[in-house]
């Protein structure tokens, strides 16, 4: 999945495999979106989206991490590659985090 578009107000992340917790940062205001990539499949029978996006503002500074939510100002042009097979998600409690199964 990859996407670009035109975003006002977001929030994207970083984790902390050490502490396995998320620390988030929030934005308001004019964004481009440079990149949004990541994968859309399954975990315990539901949809799961893990994305990371990367956006730049008016003064040409860049911003980027794990996508927690975004609110799209002007327009989102998506584009899903869907694949044969099944990859499921399962919690890996080394990593805290939840990581490919595959079938």
């Amino acid at each position: 999945m990859n996407a670009l578009g035109a975003i006002n107000d977001f929030t994207i992340g970083v984790y902390k495999t050490d502490e396995k917790k998320y620390y988030s940062n929030s934005f308001k205001g004019y964004y481009e979106i440079v990149s949004l990539t990541g994968t859309i499949n399954t975990m315990d029978g539901e949809y799961y989206a893990h994305l990371h996006m990367s956006v730049g503002n008016e003064k040409g500074e860049a911003f980027g991490g794990h996508l927690n939510r975004a609110v799209v100002s002007a327009t989102c042009e998506m584009v899903i590659t869907v694949i044969d097979g099944k990859v499921d998600r399962v919690y890996d409690e080394e990593t805290g985090l939840n990581v490919f199964k595959f079938d």
